[in-house]
């Protein structure tokens, strides 16, 4: 019986974050897509990992995607909190996106790619980062 109890108790922790897991993944497939151009660029983040920190571009941003939508782009931007910006990239792939994406950056305007991050956005949650495109891409294609 004892034996019982803590096998439970030890499958509680195994439980909850696969139930919750499963919540975060129903999330970012069932919101609606969102598709925003951005610009800057860090690949190291000392505290957190490999992460692309940005700013989104709205001058650049396709905003008629927000038309005919339940929610509006200030609803969007609103939602949107500090860890929004940004996008996680594996250890293997970060050196060569870093080496990518700075080339892209320090070129003539009209060579340069189209960088975007795919958000799932559901309205009064926040967005969920799904993807990261460069030239419409996304960039493990690239790499």
């Amino acid at each position: 019986m004892r034996n019982k109890f803590l096998l439970f108790m030890l499958l509680i922790p195994v439980i909850c974050l696969f139930v919750w897991n499963c919540f975060l993944w129903y999330d970012k497939d069932s919101g609606t897509e969102i598709t925003v151009r951005i610009s800057g660029y860090d690949p190291r983040d000392l505290l957190s990992g490999h992460y692309i920190r940005y700013t989104i571009d709205w001058d650049k941003t396709d905003l008629q995607q927000f038309e005919d939508k339940s929610f509006t782009k200030d609803d969007f931007v609103d939602s949107l909190n500090k860890n929004s910006y940004r996008f996680y990239v594996s250890e293997t792939h970060a050196k060569y996106l870093d080496k990518l994406l700075m080339e892209s950056w320090n070129i003539k305007e009209e060579n340069n790619k189209k960088r975007e991050v795919v958000y799932s956005y559901k309205q009064g949650k926040h967005p969920i980062a799904k993807k990261l495109l460069v030239d419409g891409e996304p960039y493990q294609k690239i790499i």
